[in-house]
């Protein structure tokens, strides 16, 4: 999960950008880079309790370091079914 958030950071710029901008900008990372993709995707496939548990805490320790809400939010976006699922559609591999 780590090198899923380190790659949503280095390609988000901006602080004050909402989360569904930095989620466009995960969709969009993991289009271009197949090993990002292929490690979101397995992430996105986990059971909902899995993957909502692993996001959970990955957000916690972003929270701890300060990083940017709007990353948390996107990755909370993708904890729930509809948004893992609207993101697998999006990956076309729905």
């Amino acid at each position: 999960m780590n090198g899923l958030i380190s790659i949503l950071l280095e390609r988000f710029h901006s602080e004050q950008d909402s989360g569904a901008d930095a989620l466009a900008t995960l969709i969009l990372a993991a289009r271009e880079d197949a090993a990002f993709r292929q490690r979101l995707v397995i992430v996105l496939r986990l059971p909902a309790s899995h993957r909502e548990a692993l996001i959970r805490t990955a957000v916690s320790e972003m929270r701890l370091r300060g990083e940017a809400p709007a990353v948390q939010k996107a990755l909370l976006a993708l904890s729930t079914e509809e948004g893992a699922r609207t993101a697998l559609q999006l990956l076309d591999v729905g």
